[in-house]
Formats: C-alpha cells, structure tokens, sequence
C-alpha cells in the first residue's frame, strides 16, 4: 500500500537508502532536513522538502500536519556532540506531542543497543560494542538513551511505535536481515537492506510497541 512517509534525518546515509527505496515503492515523501542542498536531485524532486532544525517548533509542526501519517526518524548523535548536549531528545520533546495532534499511525525511529530492550539477552559482543560508546562516546549515549524512551512511554496504539536498533552500518547491498534482539542479531547491516525491512515493517507492523535489533541475517 502506498503511503505518504515524512522522513526526519533523510539526509543521512540510511536515511537517504530508504528514500530512494521508498520513491521506487511509489510511497510519497515529506522529508524535514536541515540543509536541502544535501539531497540528490532523484529525491528532492520527487519529494516535499521542509528546512529547519529540531528546535524550530513551527517548521516541524508544518512538516508533520502537511498529510502523513507515517513517521521514520533516521535522526542520531553526531561525532561532534559534546556533554550535556541532547539536541535529538529535545527536538522529540516537540516532534511526539505533534505526531500524536496529528494522528500518526505509524512511527519507526532509529535507535541502537546502547537502549536495552527487556527481550535482550547477553551478548559479549554487543556489550563491549556498547561499553566503547559509554566510555568514549558518552554524549551519543546519552542522546540514545534521551530520545528512544520518550518514543516508548508513548502508547503503542496511539502512533503504532517501532524503536529498531541498529548495528554497525554499511553500505552493501539489500541482503536478508534478520530482525530480533541483542543476543540473536548480527554486529552489521546494509543500509539498502535496512531500507527494504523498514518498507515491510510499516505494514506487516509485527514490532509495533517493540524494540528490534536488527543486522544482516
């Protein structure tokens, strides 16, 4: 079925995976970004582009009434954050209330195991991969474990909530994935893959109120 899906953060490498995948699935796109000139022209101009930051509460409200119902954020931490700063956590302070106002059925946002989900198991692998983020990267924890719960206290019936958490990123192509939990999952993922899984998921909705870990098969 196609739908219209607005796209936070489809400027990133995933992000951009899942628009040229979702415009090839005749989905329509709104896409909120913070610098349009990062767009290939293939998508911006097959898509509606709105510009601003996540602090700009009129130009998200613009983005998120303008007829979606479909909400994937590929928004996360930057290598620059410093300490104290959670622009991604403040920008979901305003961007749920305003999906719920606006009724959206569906919502998949991007996270990764540094937010643990009850169905995890242990994994010496994905415990020293998330032990390197919380010593080294601490901002890009913090902002992971900031915005990903103000999505999940959220009743899942209300915007059909998906947190799926990612792995190491590559960029191959769209092989089988396998979506599950820490403990069950790979250490990497394709973002063409990914983008093909999102596609499925929105539909089938089998993580609805769930947080899917989710690498190659």
């Amino acid at each position: 079925m196609a739908r219209h899906i607005l796209v936070l953060g489809g400027t990133s490498p995933a992000g951009l995976a899942f628009c040229f995948a979702a415009l090839r699935n005749s989905h329509t796109l709104t896409l909120y970004v913070r610098n349009a000139s990062k767009l290939p022209t293939e998508i911006s101009s097959n898509a509606t582009t709105i510009v601003g930051d996540l602090h700009d509460a009129a130009a998200l409200e613009k983005a998120i009434s303008g007829g979606a119902k479909t909400c994937i954020s590929f928004l996360g931490p930057v290598q620059s954050q410093k300490k104290g700063q959670l622009p991604i956590t403040d920008g979901f302070k305003i961007i749920v209330p305003l999906l719920q106002k606006y009724r959206y059925n569906r919502t998949l946002v991007l996270s990764t195991a540094s937010y643990k989900a009850p169905e995890d198991k242990f994994s010496i692998a994905y415990w020293l991969m998330i032990m390197v983020v919380y010593l080294l990267v601490r901002p890009a924890y913090d902002e992971i474990n900031g915005f990903a719960p103000i999505v999940t206290r959220t009743p899942a019936d209300e915007l059909g909530w998906t947190v799926f958490r990612v792995p190491i990123l590559k960029n191959g192509e769209a092989v089988p994935v396998k979506a599950g939990f820490v403990g069950d999952v790979g250490l990497s993922l394709d973002r063409k893959a990914l983008a093909e899984w999102l596609l499925r998921e929105i539909e089938e909705k089998k993580f609805v109120g769930k947080c899917p870990a989710v690498s190659n098969a």
